[in-house]
């Protein structure tokens, strides 16, 4: 108990010290710039990824993540506010035979001054800028694609991020359901000066399985995943070792609206609080505390829930779920637009006495080239 204090305290004391895990290294964002109408544009993503989650729980499991995604696209501009691409996505997991994936993709893009629309390949995965309790950072190497509708509004003091998510589509009389997903992120700046700004960020995440036109007899499914709270952040004086001390701390609500309850708890919640400390080494640290009641995710990292993803104890729930999670983080910027990014992620199980890591390196690269212009015609 004293010791469950003492993090407690610590993690209040930081918040007079980017405090949630900075993914935006990974995020894949689409341009669209006037001055490209009726210009062809060679492009690439690429990402090279090794994980390794050192886990012998009962709720997450330990395996080792290891391989490259690529991504070619072609774009093209037929007018200055509206973007067209095409390409294909591979990812190759290293030890196994052929790719893991091969799938074309395709993207119209529409810009309205600050909101984009995206119809197609989304802008997703991290890009959506969830927290962890709602949104798994493995699913970029795991399940990078996402196809769908999306807007964007991407302001100074507001960021909005609206999308579904079309994962299985259903036909007539097939012995399946159809899956949904969906959700928004909105973080908004109700405070900024030279050295502080105070955000205010709502997420919400949806998932739906179910249909009108099979013949499964699954029942309707329906669950929901949202969290609310604040984030603070001081930037330092220019040249200073330290550049930024930040907190974003956050409720967390699970609820299940399905007509037969398939999981174990049909509503839960967690509080889930953060410290971080940016350096001029590019140098990263981040204190997490996750404590969690009956807490189910959706698209979540594994060691959130209250039920279990292992394959050797999948029937296992915990009620309650204490964690302390300390991540180093080191970005090395090659370029603007290569970056070698290494981290290190330790944590504290409290309520089981475990300790345990994972650790990971990636390289990540996106840039595009342009290829010609078409010239207008008087």
């Amino acid at each position: 108990m004293k010791f469950k204090l003492g993090v407690l305290l610590l993690l209040a004391a930081s918040l007079q010290v980017s405090a949630q895990l900075d993914n935006s290294k990974f995020e894949q964002r689409s341009t669209i710039n006037p001055a490209d109408s009726n210009s062809l544009f060679l492009g690439i993503n690429t990402l090279g990824f090794f994980k390794n989650n050192e886990y012998f729980n009962d709720i997450a499991d330990g395996y080792t993540l290891f391989g490259y995604q690529l991504n070619p696209y072609l774009s093209y501009n037929p007018a200055p506010n509206f973007k067209l691409t095409a390409g294909v996505y591979l990812q190759k997991d290293f030890g196994s035979e052929g790719y893991e994936e091969i799938v074309p993709t395709f993207s119209l893009e529409y810009l309205h001054g600050n909101t984009k629309v995206i119809f197609g390949n989304l802008e997703g995965s991290v890009s959506h800028r969830l927290i962890e309790p709602l949104y798994d950072f493995e699913k970029v190497m795991t399940d990078r694609l996402e196809n769908g509708i999306q807007f964007i509004v991407d302001k100074d003091n507001l960021f909005l991020d609206g999308w579904v998510d079309w994962q299985h589509m259903l036909y007539k009389g097939e012995n399946d359901q159809e899956v949904i997903s969906g959700g928004l992120s909105l973080n908004y700046n109700v405070l900024k000066s030279d050295r502080v700004s105070l955000w205010v960020p709502v997420q919400f995440v949806v998932m739906h399985r179910g249909g009108q036109i099979d013949t499964s007899p699954a029942p309707l499914q329906t669950y929901t995943n949202t969290a609310a709270g604040f984030t603070l952040k001081y930037t330092n004086q220019e040249g200073s070792f330290i550049e930024g001390i930040s907190t974003d701390n956050y409720y967390v609500v699970h609820k299940d609206f399905s007509t037969e309850r398939l999981q174990p708890y049909e509503d839960g919640s967690g509080w889930y609080f953060n410290a971080g400390i940016r350096t001029r080494a590019n140098v990263d640290f981040l204190a997490s505390y996750w404590r969690g009641h009956e807490f189910i995710s959706i698209t979540g990292g594994q060691l959130y829930p209250s039920v279990s993803s292992t394959i050797k104890s999948p029937n296992t729930i915990e009620e309650e779920r204490e964690l302390l999670i300390f991540r180093f983080t080191h970005n090395l910027k090659v370029t603007d637009q290569i970056w070698l990014i290494t981290r290190f992620e330790p944590f504290y199980d409290l309520g089981n006495g475990n300790f345990e890591f994972s650790h990971g390196f990636y390289i990540n690269y996106t840039t595009d080239f342009f290829l010609l212009k078409k010239r207008s015609h008087r």
